[in-house]
């Protein structure tokens, strides 16, 4: 990820939807698009809350040391994360998206998923692995696809096609805006431009 590409902020409130939320500017013809590295998603994925400060480190190390598997890995990231994005954005628009990738990817994961004790009890975990990040999106995707939360799933309403997803966990569930402090905004501009523009005429 270079200086020019600075991750916006994580406004999904779900990991899942975070990855999916790692393109820009879907609508336009060359969309800007922050998984570029295998770097990159363990960076995404870590301040999402999906991996762990040692984990991440792990992951790194592991990255450099097998090049062109992270670089297979990658792919099959953004592989899921556009599945992942097809799947909710087309049921927040009300489409029928087809589970089938997220499905896959999740039966992959639990093959390799294993319970451990805690501190709480069991819980579930993986090896640490290069795959590891995708598992975790796979988990986050499968949770939240069968939540209460899945009617509660948004595209933001920026005029200008932002498109990012967003669980709305407003109490009478009126959020419209990935962000108040950029889509939100715009459009609140935009408005006040339009009714004086109005005024005037």
């Amino acid at each position: 990820m270079d200086d020019r590409q600075t991750p916006p902020e994580l406004v999904a409130g779900a990991l899942c939807l975070d990855v999916a939320n790692s393109v820009d500017g879907r609508v336009l013809e060359v969309p800007l698009d922050y998984f570029t590295t295998y770097a990159d998603v363990v960076d995404w994925v870590s301040r999402a809350g999906g991996l762990s400060a040692v984990e991440a480190t792990a992951l790194l190390a592991r990255a450099d040391a097998e090049p062109e598997a992270a670089a297979e890995e990658l792919a099959r990231t953004r592989a899921l994360r556009e599945a992942v994005f097809d799947l909710f954005h087309g049921r927040a628009t009300g489409g029928a998206p087809d589970p089938t990738a997220v499905q896959q990817a999740y039966t992959e994961a639990l093959r390799h998923g294993r319970l451990e004790p805690g501190e709480a009890g069991l819980r579930w975990t993986w090896e640490l692995d290069l795959r590891l990040p995708r598992w975790r999106v796979a988990q986050s995707a499968i949770e939240l696809a069968t939540s209460r939360s899945l009617d509660r799933v948004k595209a933001c309403a920026s005029q200008d096609g932002c498109q990012y997803l967003f669980v709305d966990t407003s109490k009478n569930g009126s959020r419209r805006w990935c962000s108040m402090t950029d889509c939100g905004n715009q459009a609140k501009s935009r408005r006040l431009t339009e009714r004086r523009r109005a005024s005037r005429v």
